[in-house]
């Protein structure tokens, strides 16, 4: 008899062949028929457990999001030992390393990009983890700033969060597809050094 576990286990096997099959073949390939042939599966468990192949995107791009989001929460997220300042530079070095600096999250990201655009339900998730990235920024940087002795308005603040969002954004991009040029380390002292500009802040160095 099958256990929730189960269910579980072969919803998120869809969803982890979902975003194989849009990595490799683009999202406009992704039928329900092209993702059962990727989870070994007929198309009728697929719309078992997603009504349409809208669902099946959505949730595809949910996950990808929330592996985004808990991959450089992770860097920081049991490491009460670290100070503010610290804090804010492994979150910052997190996101420009691997799981998060990668082609095919580049890929996949590009991939979703025009219906995140396009559709309101994928508009929805966009707006919900892009809010969750940027709260984030903003806390660590109010943080970060504050055992500086630094108090920031909350119209400041937005404002570095989005800007030092935005930047990541930028090196992300920038570090998957130039990854034969650009090292790792290469791109993450890239990222702490303008970080530190837009903050006033010595991130580029251990605190």
């Amino acid at each position: 008899m099958a256990t929730r576990r189960d269910s579980n286990d072969r919803e998120n096997a869809l969803i982890d062949a979902t975003l194989t099959c849009i990595a490799r073949e683009g999202i406009s390939a992704a039928t329900v028929r092209k993702i059962a042939d990727y989870a070994g599966v007929t198309n009728g468990l697929i719309r078992f457990y997603f009504k349409s192949k809208d669902g099946i995107i959505q949730a595809a791009y949910r996950r990808f999001l929330e592996r985004l989001f808990e991959a450089a929460h992770g860097a920081i997220e049991a490491r009460r030992e670290l100070t503010p300042q610290e804090r804010l530079r492994h979150y910052l070095l997190a996101n420009l390393s691997p799981p998060i600096v990668t082609p095919e999250s580049v890929l996949l990201w590009a991939n979703f990009l025009p219906l995140a655009h396009q559709d309101a339900a994928m508009a929805e998730i966009r707006e919900l983890w892009y809010e969750r990235t940027t709260h984030a920024f903003r806390e660590l940087i109010h943080e970060a700033l504050r055992a500086q002795g630094r108090q920031p308005d909350e119209v400041e603040l937005r404002r570095l969060a989005v800007a030092v969002n935005g930047l990541i954004d930028g090196l992300w991009i920038e570090g998957a597809l130039s990854a034969e040029r650009l090292e790792s380390r290469e791109l993450q002292a890239i990222g702490l050094d303008a970080a530190s500009r837009l903050l006033g802040l010595a991130l580029d160095e251990p605190a």
